[in-house]
């Protein structure tokens, strides 16, 4: 064999991130080197490849004669698989249109994939064809589908990724034991049976579109009635039960968790939880009902901000029925408050002191931090003089 060519059996990781003006005089001498790497590489395994869509307005878009971008981005990720790869990476477009992914994932070797800024447009998504695939990360997605099937998957992190507005996607992933959904516009996708959860982290607190919007009085708010949707008793709450470690994160007007909570299951493995805003209602009714069914729990972090979300806080609720202030947490050990200095906070952190100290709670278990203040942007007038010192506020 030609020495020449030892680098293509050497090498079982491949990385095709795009034209470097620098390198290549347009977007074609780059697709036309990266085919002759490939077809001098063949089709030897692949351990990581990693495939960047160029932008379609980077320095070439708009040059005479300059070809359509991306043209072989498809066929890229279908070499990446054949090459048996393990760990795959795909970066769409992020700056000019939305790059779909329309190759069929098929491998009985892939681990692990990495996705940002693509579109998936089709009813079903079905990862059953990669039945290694352990690990997904899909970030500035957007997820135009019905149901997506993992039947394998262990770890999922779902990140401002765009969900449809008009339906809730279902997600079935019976095999999961980390998951991640946090800043997704949409509906809040809605959770299939996962026993086998241990660690979650849930944020609505970004272009979730489930709020409430109004006091009641829209019959065309899912918030105040017709929830949940379909059969499901609940939209996550119910498949959050096996949980070790949970954080559920949101806005005042997002209704999910607080709906869930009326058929709040029994967390019976959970031992760290944190709470945001969301719990926080005038009554408290969201904490003790959930501290009412987390009986091994150990530590407990709160999160209250500001002023606004307080006062907002029950705005768009239906009201619930008054529940007893009283739950048992014999395991409840450390408790942390997180706060911003205001009085409202502060009368808001009393009322929660004095909840879990008649509950057995020992106030030498509960500590308290100083979350700082959101930026807030203020115009100040300036006298001219500032910038010059002969100004008589003459023309």
């Amino acid at each position: 064999m030609s020495e020449r060519y030892l680098w293509a059996h050497s090498i079982p990781v491949l990385r095709l991130l795009g034209p470097n003006k620098k390198r290549f005089t347009s977007a074609e001498d780059f697709d036309k080197f990266m085919n002759h790497l490939i077809s001098l590489r063949g089709h030897l395994p692949l351990v990581s490849c990693e495939i960047q869509a160029y932008p379609t307005n980077d320095d070439y878009a708009g040059e005479p004669d300059e070809p359509l971008p991306n043209i072989y981005f498809d066929s890229w990720i279908q070499y990446a698989l054949l090459c048996k790869v393990q760990v795959l990476k795909i970066i769409g477009d992020d700056v000019g249109a939305e790059t779909e992914l329309i190759v069929p994932l098929i491998s009985q070797h892939l681990r692990s994939l990495e996705v940002h800024h693509v579109l998936v447009e089709k009813d079903f998504v079905d990862f059953s064809s990669c039945p290694m695939l352990e690990e997904l990360k899909m970030q500035h997605c957007g997820l135009w589908v019905r149901k997506m099937s993992f039947p394998s998957l262990k770890r999922l992190w779902l990140t401002e990724c765009n969900f449809p507005e008009a339906y809730r996607v279902c997600i079935s992933a019976p095999s999961l034991v980390s998951l991640c959904l946090h800043d997704s516009g949409g509906k809040t996708p809605l959770l299939e049976s996962m026993p086998l959860l241990d660690t979650v982290s849930l944020d609505l607190s970004g272009r979730c579109k489930d709020k409430c919007r109004g006091s009641g009085g829209d019959p065309s708010c899912e918030g105040c009635h017709g929830y949940p949707a379909g059969s499901y008793r609940s939209v996550l709450l119910n498949t959050l039960s096996n949980a070790v470690n949970l954080e559920l994160k949101d806005q005042p007007e997002v209704y999910i968790y607080k709906r869930d909570l009326e058929c709040c299951p029994i967390f019976g493995r959970l031992k760290t939880l944190l709470l945001d805003m969301w719990c926080r209602a005038t009554d408290l009714h969201a904490l003790v009902r959930i501290l009412q069914h987390t009986p091994v729990l150990e530590k407990l972090t709160l999160q209250l901000r500001s002023d606004w979300n307080l006062l907002s806080a029950a705005r768009g609720e239906r009201k619930h029925v008054r529940i007893e202030q009283s739950f048992s947490c014999v395991h409840l050990k450390e408790v942390s408050i997180e706060c911003e200095e205001k009085l409202r906070v502060k009368d808001k952190v009393n009322q929660i002191v004095k909840i879990m100290t008649r509950n057995g709670v020992l106030t030498e278990n509960i500590s308290f931090k100083k979350i700082p203040r959101p930026e807030v942007y203020r115009l100040v007038c300036v006298s001219p003089r500032a910038f010059d010192p002969y100004w008589s506020g003459e023309d």
